[in-house]
């Protein structure tokens, strides 16, 4: 934008371009909001607008849109951001200057504040005009206006039929990157800024690049910069007052020539012009540097006769050159040979050396006709063996096809004095000294196999690598990529050529000897797909007495989705069985890799559905795999795969399994009921919890499962010991016991054991409980590996008190008087009644269920259930005796 002074004031923009600011006379309605940045403005100091004038054509009629409103504020904004409502600078933030008619005067509209507004000179300026009369004017009698050089600093809404209230904004039309031209009257341009102080380059500099940085310190008032560069004093034929706008560092992008003294100037520039009288400078650039070269080393042995060549670039280098002789400073071989603008470099057969030669050279950078001199020769020695026939792919050795994978007819090869042909594209490795050979394929896939790999210096078998490729060579496409040993190309067409191309990954001079094999696979199995699973027979336990062999070799991938599973599903093969539980196990055994496979790299998945619209239901490893929630009668599919990648795979058994039903007290609803004894073999309970699923939870041991539970009525002692033991032969090596209060469905932990003193079975001791109250114990298999693995089986199980009689300690007593017979069916005899007040009948849980008062020397009790009774002798003397009885 252009500022002129004429009286105190600022012009900005020119020319009769017109636009829609600020107001579009074609319109009914208007109201615009314009930014006017601080450094447009470019005032000399703060000052009063006193008005404003706007510009256009003179024969412009403005009678239908002459009456108007200006606001005037300062803003910290550049733009607007968006076009609602909240998006308009508020009235409230800007002062009304001006309110009334406006008349068009030979092209100048002047609009004269009624109090002057006070720019502080340090925020940007905005300019809001409300026009409000009804109707509108022509589009020829439109404001002239230019580009701002800022994206939305302005903004507008017009509209025929309905005003704009400013003080109650709504959405504007649009944005634009345009101002009015505009004269504010009352101000004072600033004069142009001061030359800016320059640090670097530093005078009379050397050596400096020939992209060399341009640094100064920013003066006042600036709003950009300009540099002029020559090669003479005051010359401008590099840059001649070029504008690198607002900043106060530079770095040229096309470069200079080297060793060549520069002339240079900085300005500072503002909308009143540009510094004037400011130091020119002068710097002389570095003359064109050496590159440094990676390969060949310094005397580096065992090259190839065709070595690559690789070194750094150099800043402002248009080319190198590279020069070869078989002596010091000889150029015999190539003489500053052109290489072009590029880093590395490998000779081509025309090119290529003698085998056990000493050779010479040197690498050298230019640029136009200045080049690096006193650049370091190197040499390096060629290796002793020949280039092989097959070092291209025009000479590619034939391959054998096998027509299976045994590989009876191999190819011998050797990359000893290969030469790099080909660039690795997506294969493995950076590939180092190639050879090429060819097969024709007979089937659509083939298996391609290094073996016998003997090295030359470092290399190892895993530093080789194959590529198979279609096309013809110089036009191929890569199938394959292997590191190393093997590996199946497919998608192949019968009769078509196919290269492979084997090279060393271990680095130059280092190479290897091997043999060379293209077997084809067996066709894939017949139930490679899901439309022909093989149906399994479903065995009746999991003892698996019927397998179906199965293989996954030559097995496609019939992308089935495996979101749930472990791995990533290759070459898999289907089977099917109907379900005749909720739950079948799926095992696989006698699995034998093909590959690099191994067992635990083939999976199995469950399916239910049809074939093209299955749902996975479960996932697994080799190992056994539980598949629950099963519909019986319903059909589901097994999809065995391997994860190891094209190429691996099995052989193996599978096998459907039933797993047997849960037992009765596999829940607390089916506890068992265990007969309290005096001790552990009073009356021990064989049980098992095979089949058993986890059922509740405990404090001790996280690592169990597969509970089942048993209850006891607490003695009359209010004590009771529960206590777990092994049995011989059984899987269940392992248990952990809890105790529970309450009733099934709510019940309360109140004890818990792991391991008890005698080992790794558990105990639960407990005192202080209510007689004849129900406890419930869980025996839970413990699923850890620490002392080994555990599984479901046998365990024996006991509930015991001390203070609790046994049978045999009844019958041999030795009370002064007794109680027989023993056990009785009705009625029990009372050998000396005489000395007995009375007789209480308590059954074992501490229930009093009889008293007889003066009982006579029979006591008739034959209304009581069979079980164990304590009959209690009340003396006349005061003391009490208590038998223990037993009714059939």
């Amino acid at each position: 934008m252009i500022a002129t002074i004429v009286n105190a004031q600022i012009t900005l923009g020119s020319g009769t371009t017109t636009g829609a600011y600020p107001i579009a006379s074609n319109w009914g309605y208007n109201y615009t909001q314009q930014i006017i940045s601080k450094t447009s403005i470019n005032a000399a100091a703060t000052g009063n607008i006193t008005g404003l004038k706007f510009y256009l054509p003179a024969a412009a009629v403005l009678d239908k849109s002459n009456q108007w409103e200006v606001f005037v504020g300062h803003t910290t904004l550049t733009a607007f951001a968006g076009t609602t409502a909240a998006s308009w600078i508020a009235t409230s933030a800007m002062t009304q200057v001006f309110t009334g008619t406006i008349t068009n005067n030979a092209g100048v509209v002047e609009v004269t504040f009624t109090t002057p507004f006070a720019y502080n000179n340090t925020d940007n300026l905005v300019i809001a005009v409300h026009e409000n009369k009804p109707d509108f004017n022509s589009t020829s009698d439109y404001f002239y206006a230019s580009a701002s050089g800022t994206t939305n600093s302005s903004m507008y809404y017009r509209n025929d039929t309905t005003d704009f209230n400013p003080a109650v904004p709504i959405a504007a039309g649009g944005r634009a990157a345009t101002l009015s031209n505009v004269t504010l009257l009352g101000l004072m341009p600033a004069s142009a800024p001061v030359c800016p102080v320059v640090s670097a380059p530093v005078a009379a500099a050397t050596g400096v690049s020939v992209l060399p940085t341009i640094t100064w310190a920013a003066s006042p008032s600036a709003s950009s910069y300009k540099i002029s560069i020559g090669t003479t004093p005051g010359g401008t034929n590099v840059m001649n007052m070029t504008d690198v706008g607002n900043v106060t560092t530079y770095t040229l992008t096309t470069a200079l020539s080297f060793s060549t003294q520069y002339y240079y100037t900085v300005y500072a520039t503002n909308a009143a012009g540009s510094s004037t009288g400011c130091t020119e400078r002068s710097f002389t650039t570095a003359s064109l540097s050496c590159p440094t070269v990676s390969s060949p080393t310094a005397a580096q042995t065992g090259l190839s006769v065709k070595p690559t060549f690789t070194w750094s670039t150099i800043a402002g280098a248009s080319g190198y050159r590279l020069s070869i002789g078989t002596s010091a400073g000889a150029s015999d071989i190539l003489n500053s040979f052109d290489l072009g603008n590029v880093l590395t470099y490998t000779l081509t057969t025309a090119q290529q050396l003698t085998p056990n030669t000493q050779y010479y050279y040197t690498i050298t950078a230019y640029s136009g006709a200045t080049v690096s001199t006193g650049c370091t020769e190197r040499n390096f020695k060629t290796t002793t063996a020949a280039i092989p026939a097959n070092d291209e792919c025009a000479n590619a050795v034939a391959l054998t096809v096998n027509p299976d994978l045994a590989c009876g007819a191999t190819t011998a090869g050797n990359t000893l004095g290969a030469t790099t042909s080909l660039a690795a594209g997506p294969c493995s490795g950076n590939p180092d000294d190639d050879v090429w050979f060819k097969f024709v394929a007979t089937g659509s896939a083939h298996v391609v196999a290094l073996s016998s790999v003997v090295s030359t210096g470092t290399t190892t078998a895993s530093d080789m690598y194959f590529q198979v490729l279609s096309g013809t060579c110089g036009s191929q496409t890569s199938l394959l990529c292997s590191d190393p040993n093997t590996g199946t190309v497919s998608g192949l067409i019968v009769g078509q050529t196919y290269y492979v191309r084997v090279y060393t990954f271990a680095g130059a001079g280092y190479n290897a000897s091997f043999n060379i094999c293209i077997g084809t696979p067996p066709p894939p199995p017949a139930n490679d797909e899901c439309v022909n699973a093989v149906s399994l027979t479903v065995n009746p336990d999991l003892a698996c007495a019927a397998t179906t062999a199965g293989t996954t070799l030559s097995a496609t991938n019939s992308n089935v989705a495996v979101a749930t599973c472990t791995g990533t599903a290759d070459d898999d093969v289907w089977y099917s069985f109907i379900a005749n539980s909720t739950a079948h196990t799926i095992t696989l055994s006698n699995v034998v890799s093909t590959g690099s496979s191994s067992s635990t790299s083939l999976y199995t998945q469950v399916f239910s559905g049809t074939c093209g619209t299955l749902a996975s239901v479960a996932c697994g490893t080799t190992n056994l795999t539980t598949v629950g929630g099963l519909t019986p009668g319903q059909k589901y599919y097994v999809r065995a795969y391997n994860s190891n990648g094209s190429g691996y795979s099995n052989s193996f058994n599978i096998c459907i399994g039933t797993p047997p039903p849960p037992p009765a007290n596999d829940t607390c609803s089916g506890a068992v009921a265990l007969t309290v004894g005096n001790n552990f073999a009073a009356s021990p309970l064989t049980t098992s919890n095979a089949g058993a699923t986890t059922d509740g939870t405990t404090s001790c041991q996280t690592s169990r499962g597969d509970n089942v539970w048993f209850s006891v009525v607490v003695p009359a002692s209010g004590s009771i010991t529960v206590e777990t033991k092994g049995v011989t032969g059984s899987g269940l090596l392992d248990t952990v016991l809890s105790a529970h209060s309450g009733t099934c469905g709510s019940l309360t932990s109140i004890a818990c054991n792991d391991d008890n003193s005698a080992g790794v079975y558990s105990t639960v001791a407990l005192t202080g409980q209510t007689p004849g109250a129900t406890l419930y114990f869980s025996v839970w298999r413990y699923t850890g590996t620490a002392g080994g693995t555990s599984t479901n089986g046998q365990f024996q199980i006991s509930a015991y008190d001390a203070s609790v009689l046994a049978t045999s300690e009844v019958s041999g007593a030795k009370n002064n008087i007794k109680a027989y017979p023993n056990p009785f069916t009705d009625d029990l005899t009372i050998s000396d009644i005489s000395k007995v007040k009375s007789v209480l009948v308590t059954d074992i849980s501490g229930r009093l269920v009889k008293t007889i008062s003066n009982p006579t020397s029979t006591l008739h009790l034959g209304e009581l259930k069979s079980g164990m009774y304590l009959v209690t002798l009340e003396m006349k003397d005061g003391t009490k005796q208590t038998i223990k009885t037993i009714k059939k």
